[in-house]
């Protein structure tokens, strides 16, 4: 998955979790991270940044057939998550041996997710990687 589908996906989950949370279908960001497996600092952080934060509950039986089909959409986007997690690209990496990376993307940490719910390589490959890869360089001899 490459950075611009990332942000998208990220994006989407945030639209639909912000409009759970608008309408009450959550109380609280924490319940709706919970119920999907999405991070909690992330939907807090989510519902912080809300220009808004008036919710407005709906009875059920109040809910014209528009609504419905955004919620019901909505929670799908969210349910979506749990297969996106299982589910993750392979890294790709070149390996020593000539072969590719196998083990799946690294999903970031919740301060990072700005730049997308995934990352581009696995944590071996620079994904979560702390230490600088460094080339070896031809040594002249004169």
């Amino acid at each position: 998955m490459r950075s611009e589908q990332s942000k998208e996906l990220t994006a989407r989950l945030e639209k639909a979790a912000v409009y759970l949370l608008k309408l009450d279908r959550y109380r609280k960001p924490d319940d709706l991270a919970r119920r999907f497996g999405l991070p909690v600092p992330v939907v807090r952080y989510w519902w912080r940044n809300v220009e808004n934060q008036n919710k407005t509950p709906i009875l059920d039986r109040e809910l014209s057939p528009k609504q419905a089909k955004m919620i019901r959409k909505a929670s799908q986007v969210l349910d979506s998550w749990e297969k996106v997690k299982r589910y993750r690209p392979q890294c790709g990496a070149k390996l020593a041996n000539g072969r590719q990376c196998k083990h799946s993307v690294v999903i970031r940490q919740p301060e990072g997710w700005s730049m997308g719910a995934l990352a581009e390589r696995c944590r071996m490959h620079g994904g979560m990687a702390r230490r600088v890869i460094r080339r070896k360089e031809e040594v002249e001899d004169d």
